[in-house]
């Protein structure tokens, strides 16, 4: 399940392949419909080279200005008995860097920069003779019982950002996340028998859940479903059918298949669009690698829509933008559509590609409309970046 940089690069430019030849009928999603077909101003930078320069920057100790360096070392050993590098999320956030003993730190942040590095060639495991990849199982919980990977590496690490356990999706995606870096680093030590744990987790979670993911969150530890004062998450059953798909393609475990049909028709079954942050865009991409693989019977469309249109009812509004502000096109950056007249999230962005380039794939009939979201997604993404990259 890995993003392959030259599938990317394929993939932005596939809407330009005469699929006749192919005789694959093209389907259309109605948000990428009002995207243009070359956004304006058009600009492809080297995402390779910025993300190898990211890692260059970012990973460097010795970096001297205002809130540099990016990174530090916890030496709390949290779960393990090793310290863990810690990664800004927000650059200054006070409850960082060297603050409150370095504890605070997210697995989001520092897996994401693992895998990403990972993916343009870059051995995380041997850096400069550190071993970053193998950092990352500070994060799995197995001192409070949780036995899953986590986004801090304890409940006191986490009531330093505001609550533990209690934003589902917090507590999924570092799992998917992990589950990728596992693929990176198949002879890390330790990572077999803990994908190991997090899946027999996830399965006994959808074991009872049974179909009702209409819950704030699940606490793993008590191993039952919660709610609190945020909306119900059912798109957590995106981030529960990936993981546990991918538990079934390493061990084997035919538990893990069905438990991953079991949530994937969990959230098929919603009658209006769950998507919260994140995850509905791995239910699309296994909809239709499982009707492939599996002969389910997914419905592509429907998760792709619930992707893009931007109709979620919890998350109001979170979807992809399209149109153009100030004259240039930001089409494809995910994002809210309504808030304040709608504002766009990077990582959001370049999480989503994530799955939805390698769908194309599985179901090449929306070869043209992921390629041509993903032709502004590209092109969009850089005005996050310094004048430099978006004139």
């Amino acid at each position: 399940m890995r993003l392959n940089f030259k599938v990317l690069y394929a993939i932005i430019f596939i809407s330009s392949w005469n699929f006749a030849h192919a005789q694959v009928k093209q389907l259309k999603l109605s948000r990428v419909e009002e995207m243009a077909n070359l956004p304006q101003p058009l600009k492809i930078i080297d995402w390779k080279l910025m993300a190898q320069n990211f890692d260059k920057t970012v990973y460097d100790f010795n970096a001297k200005g205002e809130y540099w360096p990016m990174i530090w070392m916890d030496s709390t050993r949290k779960n393990f008995d090793q310290p863990v590098m810690g990664i800004y999320t927000a650059v200054g956030d006070v409850r960082q860097g060297k603050n409150n003993k370095g504890m605070f730190h997210e697995a989001l942040a520092n897996m994401g920069a693992v895998m990403g590095a990972s993916l343009v060639g870059i051995d995380k495991s041997k850096q400069n003779g550190v071993n970053y990849a193998a950092m990352l199982k500070n994060y799995f919980n197995r001192d409070t019982k949780w036995n899953i990977m986590m986004n801090n590496t304890a409940p006191e690490v986490a009531l330093l950002g505001g609550g533990y356990g209690r934003d589902w999706w917090y507590d999924v995606y570092p799992n998917v996340l992990f589950y990728a870096v596992c693929e990176q680093y198949p002879e890390e030590k330790d990572f077999d028998w803990m994908a190991k744990s997090i899946a027999e987790k996830f399965y006994q979670a959808d074991s009872i859940l049974k179909g009702d993911y209409n819950y704030s969150y699940f606490d793993y530890a008590a191993m039952k479903p919660m709610k609190n004062q945020i909306c119900a998450q059912q798109d957590a059953a995106a981030g529960h059918a990936w993981v546990l798909y991918a538990a079934y393609k390493k061990f084997g475990d035919k538990r893990y298949l069905k438990g991953a049909i079991s949530a994937m028709k969990a959230l098929e079954s919603n009658k209006i669009n769950p998507t919260y942050e994140l995850l509905m865009p791995f239910g699309a991409y296994l909809a239709a690698r499982m009707n492939v693989e599996q002969g389910t019977n997914f419905d592509v469309q429907k998760l792709l829509a619930w992707t893009f249109d931007g109709t979620a009812v919890c998350r109001e509004g979170w979807g992809v933008l399209t149109g153009k502000w100030n004259g240039y096109d930001i089409s494809g950056v995910v994002g809210s559509t309504v808030d304040h007249g709608g504002y766009g999230f990077l990582m959001n962005t370049f999480d989503a590609a994530w799955p939805l380039i390698p769908t194309v794939r599985y179901d090449p009939s929306y070869a043209n409309a992921i390629g041509k979201w993903m032709l502004n997604a590209v092109n969009a993404s850089r005005f996050f970046y310094s004048a430099v990259y978006a004139c």
